[in-house]
């Protein structure tokens, strides 16, 4: 275990609050999965930016994912969680069933939230799915428009019909889907719009970098990566 595992460990026994898997959903390919969440100690109604929970996935090993979806009479939500890649945090989605319980070491805000005074243009991965859901929700009536790369083609179908919004799913072309955002941004109108990205972390910095090399310059980029 690794010294920063060890802390968290830590405080998960000072300060570890518990929630109850309600329902899992699983995409096919059972890749990505919807898991709704009874979280009975989470102050939602505080929430004005995007949040994130550190769930103890293994023995001593954590990841983040984004609350969505949220309802603060009964403190539920939902973790749209991206199990594409072999690791801890995947096993354990694909693993989840009803009445589980997940263990959390807190909730804290991502550096995302609404803009009222410009457009909102989203792109991502699929790990971005709960992020934008969750800023949506906060944003409420005004919309957020762009989109996010997905490889499995019966996903792009299922993001299609399950997610009604004005965010696209476009075909991913490489590992972290690079290219067909960089497409995207270039046949899109960005100026006076505020710009979020998130995913995968060395797309992020390549696609801020492209946008800022365009001519048609954003009001802000805003940067949030997820994994390498």
């Amino acid at each position: 275990m690794t010294i920063k595992n060890k802390v968290i460990s830590l405080l998960e026994n000072a300060f570890g609050k518990t929630g109850k898997v309600l329902e899992v959903r699983a995409w096919n390919p059972a890749t990505f999965f919807e898991v709704d969440v009874h979280f009975p100690d989470m102050k939602m109604e505080k929430w004005d930016k995007v949040q994130h929970i550190k769930v103890r996935v293994a023995e001593g090993i954590y990841r983040d994912y984004t609350p969505a979806c949220w309802d603060v009479e009964t403190s539920t939500c939902t973790l749209f969680i991206d199990a594409q890649h072999e690791g801890p945090g995947s096993k354990w989605a694909s693993s989840l069933k009803k009445g589980d319980t997940i263990v959390y070491v807190g909730v804290g805000p991502t550096f995302h939230q609404p803009t009222t005074n410009s457009a909102m243009i989203s792109l991502g991965d699929m790990s971005s799915i709960g992020h934008y859901l969750a800023l949506q929700q906060l944003a409420k009536e005004q919309p957020l428009v762009g989109a996010i790369t997905i490889a499995e083609e019966h996903h792009r179908r299922e993001f299609n019909e399950y997610l009604d919004w004005n965010i696209g799913a476009i075909a991913q072309q490489d590992f972290g889907g690079y290219s067909a955002l960089a497409n995207w941004i270039e046949t899109n109108d960005l100026t006076t719009a505020t710009v979020y990205i998130t995913g995968h972390i060395p797309t992020c910095v390549q696609l801020r970098k492209r946008i800022k090399q365009l001519n048609t310059q954003p009001k802000s980029i805003k940067v949030q990566g997820f994994w390498q």
